[in-house]
């Protein structure tokens, strides 16, 4: 399997290590936007939620629509654009003095990552035709994500500037850097298979084949309850050490994110060779089973016993190496050619559960408290299991037909 790296080229390395400057850099600021809007606007953990809600829920109708425009007018030129626009975002949350322009910064934010992200998937594995090579670089760039998640927060925290607007100044040039870097690989190299007008890559083609694949239907739903559940950690976590008195705050979040991108980072191939056989649907399966264990474990935590939150951070970082890779994986599959992108948006509606995971956990934090948030995360990713199961046998179109 790991032969299979030969194939990368300029463009599926750029790629792997870009992802990994830019979401070191983007988690230097990006998981204390929360203190930031406490801190600063006085915002509590109910409105804290609304506004992440809706920031993430118009970004993630904008991705849908992006991926599809990236399968019709080049991925390129669609990751460029969002280039561009991620960097006023961040510019905007770094100097932003009102919470008018806080959202209207977030919400581009958002905006500018579909477009960024779900075309670079696809585009990545448009550079090649083996499907080893294709998992193994999705596993790759996966991995990339989780070397700046582990270093990017810390790192935020020891310099200064976690939980300060200025940090935002700094994920700009880090975007910065990778903009540069893509107008100039973007012109040395071209994917085998560019994108070309196709009869089903309009909007409402796309729309009746969408409503036939009942399979991909299923997974998608089961990845929204996964983001909502999962998006805890990033949104909910940190108001849930500081509501119950967790001594430093922003410190131990930062180990803890640490935890959970270290355990990745020394997990993930050998689990990658542990389960190389087992099919990806299983794997995912297998994740949200992990899912429900971590978060029953963080219900038992308290600031008197905070290896346990350690812990739990360990058994999701776990489920999480197993399950998330496998999830575009299983996007990669499913997807035909000529609708990667438009497959890989309309798979990102499943983060419509990071939209709405801020407002449900707010809502729980604020009026129940933090141990009934967790258990209620966990029942969530409990009703994950079966979901994935069903999707395995579930009707699909004929692709052939529908682009004659």
């Amino acid at each position: 399997m790991f032969s299979a790296v030969k194939q990368f080229n300029k463009t599926v390395w750029f790629i792997i290590l870009s992802t990994f400057i830019s979401r070191f850099t983007f988690l230097m600021g990006w998981p204390f936007l929360a203190l930031i809007l406490y801190n600063k606007f006085g915002l509590n953990e109910l409105e804290i939620g609304a506004f992440m809600t809706i920031a993430v829920c118009i970004g993630v109708s904008c991705g849908f629509f992006m991926g599809n425009l990236s399968d019709r007018i080049g991925r390129r030129k669609v990751i460029i654009a969002g280039l561009i626009c991620i960097i006023l975002a961040m510019l905007g949350l770094a100097y932003g003095s009102n919470l008018a322009l806080m959202l209207t910064a977030t919400t581009l934010s958002s905006i500018a990552r579909g477009m960024i992200e779900d075309p670079g998937k696809a585009l990545m594995t448009d550079m090649m035709e083996n499907r080893i090579a294709k998992d193994l670089a999705i596993q790759m760039r996966y991995f990339a994500i989780n070397v700046g998640a582990a270093f990017g927060p810390l790192v935020g925290v020891y310099i200064g500037v976690g939980g300060q607007q200025s940090a935002f100044v700094v994920v700009a040039m880090g975007y910065g850097f990778y903009l540069i870097a893509a107008i100039v690989i973007f012109k040395l190299e071209k994917p085998l298979n560019p994108s070309q007008m196709k009869q089903d890559q309009t909007f409402s083609a796309l729309f009746k084949l969408l409503r036939l694949d009942h399979a991909f239907l299923i997974f998608v739903f089961a990845s929204f309850l996964m983001s909502l559940a999962y998006a805890q950690i990033d949104i909910g976590l940190i108001q849930y050490l500081r509501l119950e008195s967790f001594e430093n705050v922003a410190q131990l979040f930062g180990i803890l994110l640490f935890t959970n991108g270290m355990t990745i980072i020394i997990f993930q191939f050998p689990l990658l060779k542990l389960l190389e056989n087992i099919a990806p649907l299983r794997k995912a399966y297998l994740g949200a089973c992990l899912f429900t264990l971590g978060f029953f474990i963080f219900a038992l935590s308290s600031k008197d016993a905070q290896w346990v939150i350690i812990v739990a951070m360990f058994v999701m970082s776990i489920g999480e190496v197993i399950v998330f890779p496998s999830l575009n994986i299983i996007v990669d599959r499913m997807a035909p050619e000529h609708l990667k992108g438009s497959y890989f948006g309309a798979a990102a509606l499943g983060y419509y559960g990071w939209a709405f995971a801020p407002i449900l956990g707010g809502w729980l934090l604020h009026s129940f408290g933090g141990t009934t948030m967790w258990l209620v995360v966990s029942a969530i990713s409990a009703s994950i299991i079966p979901l994935f199961y069903i999707a395995q046998t579930a009707k699909r179109p004929n692709f052939a037909r529908s682009n004659p």
